[in-house]
């Protein structure tokens, strides 16, 4: 018998079960969760209770602003629609509004307290964006004011806004892709065929081809041909923009980015930058330049969204108090059902609730819908057009497209009665598809074998276990013209055309806003100012006025957000919310000019299957080719 080293018998161990320790520390762990989030839930209330409301987002926030401030434009995760941001406080990464970003820089260019604005990170926006971020800019030099800007890396999407500055500053070693536009797509049609899964793919029409990743093994010539013709009208405002701001040629611009990818030192000697130095030297020689060669001080920095309340607060006499303008932010996919959690999404029962306050409220005499959409469900899309009528019905409702707006994205704006479009906006796509997955040969080749029971014939249609048949492609052929008709429908009542008229500006091609525009698609060239301004002369702001903005998603306390965190968490939410969620969740185009057309291979494959999923729930979906999403 074994013993101790102090001869004391050891009794033989019992051979019990781990589960119940197992199950003991999960109990645990949830109930310290359960208790947390009470204990929280009962602050929040404390605080709302004693405090009256309580402010979440940062650009409710209303700094001190003094005399030698710079405005500094860093967006690690680029720029947001809606107004109030939810994501930083479940550790997301705070970022401004787009509107932010618009008013502080106007407001900078006039305001005696604000000497320059420093450009730091710029990552992670779309094109059209980042040009109307950068036109203000433009402006903002007019004032006589000064531009820096630091890179300690990037692409062309991070030095395109840079490119406005008066000095480009450069780490010693940072490496810069300033070589050109492309992007690389998986397709998994060989997979497929080698795990035994094949797809029904039905697409109207041949530039419908959002689902070619499972159906082929590289583009189709009409999808290649759409792609390379966005990128080449995008590369050549990239070239015209950056030639005029490093007064370059634009011959020279392409032969630099021929040439390819950049060191510190290489880049400084093309004349694409200025000057080589650290980010603490970058920082001393803007302290330098505001408050002394000399000074020691720290420096005084405002950011766009506090900057942005500051400006709306100082100029508080000019509001015309009758009028109201709604902004509507409809950014992400489109889905059925109701938000979840903090992702970017378009819900259509919350989004249709949003519009239907705006159009109720007395108040409000203009509503914006700003869409940055790549499109998803074709019935969540038809249920917001529907409630879109029901607002025009009251007053004036624009579509103001951001960096895309195309297949239910654009099925939504034709919902409204003006569209307005930045030239780069991503749009059109006008058409459908379904995708749907067949595992027969998969499960034949394990030896998993499917009998059948059925009341009717059609009972068992497009079942995933059993072949396609014939018939039901044909039924599926049929259910997908019934429903591009009704888009082609939907568009030629917007346009004021005829189906005949808007069919060959459709079949499923995606323009650029410039061009859908030449084409009747869009009816004023603008960005989401210009939309303001539009809505203001029409419902007769007085002149020098400006008209209380009101702002959709409406701003949330911590309690309702906690609440709607945990039920997404829990799967206590709608179908094909999960699928939204992994569609919406991920870095979208960390350079978006870079790879125009993709993102990383793993984002790319993490976006192809999301679709997959989302197609389980709703076969038949208005969903743009590829992610020209940004």
């Amino acid at each position: 018998m074994a013993t101790t080293p102090m001869s004391v018998p050891v009794p033989p161990r019992q051979n019990r079960s781990r589960w119940p320790i197992v199950l003991g520390i999960l109990a645990a762990l949830l109930l310290g969760i359960v208790i947390g989030i009470f204990m929280l839930v009962g602050l929040v209330v404390v605080g709302i209770s004693s405090a009256g409301s309580l402010s979440i987002a940062s650009s409710e926030e209303v700094p001190t602003v003094r005399d030698h401030s710079v405005l500094v434009l860093d967006f690690p995760r680029g720029v947001r629609e809606e107004q109030y941001s939810t994501a930083s406080l479940f550790g997301g990464t705070k970022s401004a509004s787009l509107l932010d970003v618009i008013t502080a820089v106007r407001y900078a260019a006039a305001d005696s307290k604000v000497d320059g604005i420093v450009i730091r990170r710029t990552r992670g926006m779309g094109f059209a964006q980042s040009r109307e971020i950068r036109n203000e800019l433009v402006e903002f030099k007019r004032s006589g004011k000064w531009i820096y800007a630091f890179l300690d890396g990037g692409a062309e999407s991070d030095y395109y806004l840079a490119s406005v500055a008066d000095s480009i500053f450069v780490a010693p070693l940072a490496t810069i892709e300033f070589n050109g536009l492309g992007g690389a797509i998986p397709f998994f049609k060989n997979l497929s065929d080698k795990l035994g899964i094949s797809w029904t793919v039905i697409q109207r029409e041949e530039y419908k081809s959002a689902a070619e990743q499972f159906s082929r093994t590289n583009f189709s010539p009409p999808a290649k041909e759409e792609i390379r013709e966005i990128l080449q009208q995008v590369y050549r405002v990239f070239v015209s923009d950056v030639a005029s701001a490093r007064r370059m040629s634009q011959a020279q611009v392409e032969q630099l980015l021929d040439e390819g990818v950049y060191q510190a030192e290489d880049f400084l000697r093309t004349g694409l930058a200025d000057v080589i130095a650290t980010e603490q030297q970058f920082t001393d020689r803007v302290r330098s330049r505001t408050l002394g060669k000399d000074s020691t001080a720290k420096l005084r920095t405002v950011r766009p969204s506090g900057y942005a309340s500051y400006a709306r607060r100082q100029t508080r006499a000019s509001i015309d108090e009758r009028k109201a303008i709604a902004i509507i932010a409809a950014e992400g996919t489109i889905r059925s059902g109701k938000r979840s959690g903090t992702a970017t999404e378009i819900a259509s029962a919350s989004l249709c609730e949003d519009i239907r306050k705006a159009a109720d409220d007395t108040t409000i005499k203009a509503i914006i819908l700003r869409i940055n959409s790549g499109g998803g469900s074709a019935q969540a899309s038809e249920e917001i057009w529907t409630e879109l009528q029901r607002a025009r019905a009251k007053k004036p409702v624009y579509a103001s497209m951001s960096a895309v707006a195309a297949s239910g994205g654009y099925y939504i704006a034709a919902g409204c009665d003006t569209i307005i479009a930045s030239p780069e906006t991503i749009t059109g796509s006008i058409g459908v598809i379904a995708a749907l997955p067949n595992f027969s040969k998969l499960f034949g080749s394990i030896g998993v074998t499917f009998d059948t029971v059925a009341t009717n014939r059609n009972a068992l249609f497009m079942n995933g276990v059993l072949p396609t048949t014939a018939g039901e492609r044909q039924t599926l052929d049929r259910l997908i013209d019934t429903i591009y008709m009704r888009f082609l429908q939907r568009v030629a009542a917007s346009r004021k055309r005829s189906v005949s008229e808007i069919r060959p500006v459709a079949r499923g091609r995606v323009w650029t806003g410039q061009a859908a525009s030449q084409r009747g698609l869009v009816d004023v060239i603008g960005g989401l100012s210009d939309a303001i301004e539009l809505a203001k002369r029409r419902i007769g702001v007085e002149a020098g006025k400006r008209p209380i903005i009101k702002f959709f998603p409406e701003q949330e306390d911590l309690a309702t957000l906690i609440v709607r965190a945990i039920r997404s968490f829990s799967g206590d939410g709608d179908d094909d919310a999960d699928a939204a969620l992994t569609l919406t969740g991920v870095p979208r185009w960390k350079a978006a000019l870079a790879r125009l057309v993709g993102q990383t291979p793993s984002e790319e494959i993490s976006q192809a299957l999301a679709a997959a999923k989302l197609a389980q729930h709703e076969p038949i979906l208005m969903l743009m080719p590829y992610r020209f999403i940004p």
